[in-house]
């Protein structure tokens, strides 16, 4: 198997498994300080215990160190986004910006890993930009403004947190789960009203931060080994259509008219972006006799 077609299996089942995540906050009731205390802890326990296992196996550098920081601060930032956005906003308006991700993943590239841009995926920049201002205007009428820009600040950290894990490649970033749990558990600690949780919710956090949570997050940081962030972004997307289809089926709760507009707009646009590029035609050269 290609290290190519390994990133593409490993970044897809990562996600498959992250898409149950906006459906399992739903049936928390618990204050979201509190989830997002046990989320982070769960999730560093959980991650620590597997790295404590291959410890022999794994031997940091400083730099990988300072790298494995800022992805853990950046996944600090995308997880208490996105939890309150769920909380703001319908979850298929968060999933929908969220596949903003790697168009910005692809701008941050440019500048900080110097990859070279396309012109369609400055195009697909616009038109996603296009697809974003519905959501908003949806937004406005709906009340879900604030969830919204939430949602947007949350894509932006997810694409940074990816860039970071580029950058690091080949290197395993797995590790940084650690401390991006931590940190998310300790900024909660001194919000939460309570770390108490109802006894109905016990089960479903225990699923959320136990499973669904370090496994696909493992799988996920895989992907920038073997893949560019953007591509890694782009195929966040497989999140943005069982997001809201979990929610649907279990919980009755769809998504409004604009929200889907909007997500067809930025669908069109990150296909337009992964669109093999033209080959040009070779110059005909004539002899003459």
């Amino acid at each position: 198997m290609s290290p190519h077609n390994k990133g593409v299996i490993l970044t897809l089942a990562g996600v498959a498994v992250l898409s149950l995540d906006a459906l399992l906050i739903r049936l928390i009731s618990a204050d979201h300080w509190t989830l997002l205390f046990w989320r982070g802890l769960l999730l560093s326990l959980c991650i620590g215990t597997a790295c404590l296992w291959r410890a022999r196996r794994y031997r940091p550098t400083g730099r990988l160190i300072s790298l494995g920081l800022g992805s853990a601060l950046f996944y600090a930032i995308c997880t208490v986004t996105f939890v309150i956005s769920i909380r703001l906003t319908s979850v298929a308006n968060t999933l929908i910006i969220l596949s903003a991700a790697p168009l910005i993943g692809a701008l941050l590239s440019r500048f900080v890993l110097r990859e070279s841009v396309s012109g369609r995926t400055w195009l697909a920049i616009g038109l996603c930009m296009g697809g974003l201002a519905l959501v908003f205007s949806g937004s406005q009428h709906e009340g879900h403004l604030l969830g919204d820009l939430t949602a947007l600040l949350c894509a932006a950290s997810m694409a940074a947190k990816f860039v970071v894990e580029r950058a690091a490649s080949p290197a395993n970033m797995t590790p940084a789960l650690v401390p991006a749990g931590l940190l998310v558990s300790l900024f909660a600690l001194f919000q939460t009203p309570t770390l108490t949780m109802p006894a109905e919710d016990m089960l479903w956090m225990a699923l959320l931060g136990l499973g669904v949570v370090p496994l696909a997050y493992a799988l996920i940081t895989q992907g920038p080994r073997y893949l560019p962030a953007a591509e890694v972004g782009l195929l966040m997307m497989l999140e943005m259509i069982l997001g809201p289809l979990w929610v649907w089926l279990v919980l009755a709760e769809a998504p409004g008219e604009q929200a889907w507009m909007g997500g067809l707009v930025v669908l069109l646009a990150l296909l337009l972006q992964r669109l093999p590029a033209p080959r040009r035609a070779a110059p005909v050269i004539c002899d003459q006799a």
